[in-house]
């Protein structure tokens, strides 16, 4: 009995360390699609976590896994302006859009990559794209407004935030109860506001997105900014703040799929684990 408590152990033992193996290493029956979504899926925590240049390499290797994959290509471009490699980043939306030309967001990063490149006329014109496809976004619509201001149109700058704040009470009196947990509705207004030069309606808009997402950093930033800009109007000193202005690029959430071959194989280790379990003493 003891010799077969033995095997039985060192059986149970030898089928977890398999099981390990096969769930860590990728498996090779996997599709270009899956293993790209893992690299992604690596790519954003390490984002998350803002490793910035590991999430970069993740990301090489989803776009090396499946070519065609405008999700992450897209995610490259963000790795790559988080990096401050912009030029990098627009051929990487380019081939976001190329595979899918209706990929709103990617429009969204691109507009954001050529503004940091100073090529405003060109950035409006991907803003435009992205309000083509959706006339309603409030972040294409505030960053025409910068762009615009930015290559000198100031007036019309003026009344695109104007716009956007309109279009955001709009969305608040519409729609109350999602409001609430809209945390970009309310950075979008703050920054609006602030453009706008009216600093206490802006601290106020970026208050409210922090008390919906206390980590976002659009907002913290912008709170940081409009609390300058006021204590600076009441002739108090100011501390220089260390943090720069965000891009605003989102990276989106990405749901890693269970690899069917590694159920499989749980499923047989559990058939082998109760088959070689020992008998019970009676």
């Amino acid at each position: 009995m003891h010799h077969s408590s033995r095997i039985f152990r060192l059986t149970a033992v030898l089928i977890i360390a398999a099981l390990s193996v096969f769930a860590i290493v990728p498996v090779t029956g996997d599709s270009p699609s899956e293993i790209a979504a893992s690299y992604i899926q690596r790519g954003d925590d390490l984002t998350l976590q803002k490793q910035y240049h590991e999430a970069l390499e993740a990301y090489e290797f989803a776009v090396a896994s499946d070519p065609y994959n405008s999700i992450a290509w897209n995610k490259l471009g963000v790795a790559h302006m988080n990096t401050g490699r912009y030029q990098d980043a627009v051929e990487a939306f380019d081939r976001s859009l190329t595979i899918d030309p209706y990929y709103q967001k990617a429009w969204n990063n691109k507009g954001d990559a050529l503004a940091a490149l100073g090529e405003y006329e060109e950035a409006i014109l991907a803003f435009e794209q992205a309000l083509r496809l959706n006339s309603n976004d409030h972040y294409a619509l505030l960053r025409k407004g910068t762009s615009l201001q930015q290559s000198g149109a100031s007036a019309e700058a003026m009344l695109i935030y104007q716009e956007v704040v309109s279009r955001a009470e709009k969305e608040v009196r519409k729609h109350p109860d999602y409001a609430r947990f809209d945390g970009e509705l309310w950075t979008n207004k703050g920054e609006a506001l602030y453009r706008l030069g009216r600093y206490e309606e802006s601290l106020e808009a970026y208050s409210t997105a922090l008390t919906i997402n206390p980590k976002y950093d659009r907002a913290l930033q912008g709170k940081i900014h409009a609390e300058e800009e006021i204590l600076r109007a009441r002739g108090a000193p100011t501390t220089p703040s260390l943090v720069t202005e965000e891009n605003g690029v989102d990276i989106g959430l990405t749901n890693l799929p269970v690899s069917f071959p590694i159920l499989i194989g749980a499923l047989i280790a559990a058939v082998f684990f109760f088959r070689l379990r020992p008998p019970r003493q009676r």
